[in-house]
């Protein structure tokens, strides 16, 4: 995976856990997508489903990315 394949997966993963949306395509809280190459390749009511059609995909732990679809969270620090 390339430098750029993991600043798309994490733009997106940015982008789908602050609309719960990408490119059209709508996610709900608690759904897990899997990111390989910059694309959604796969999303799953819970991780274990997600990393195994993402490993399926490609079975080199070092690929892509599973993301719990949260909505983002503020940190207060005093």
């Amino acid at each position: 995976m390339t430098t750029s394949d993991q600043e798309r997966n994490l733009r997106i993963a940015e982008a789908v856990c602050r609309d719960f949306e990408w490119e059209g395509r709508k996610f709900r809280e608690g759904q897990c997508v899997a990111l390989l190459d910059g694309e959604i390749v796969a999303v799953a009511d819970n991780p274990d489903d997600a990393i195994a059609a993402l490993r399926a995909l490609d079975p080199n732990p070092k690929h892509g990315m599973v993301i719990p679809i949260t909505p983002p969270s503020v940190a207060v620090i005093r």
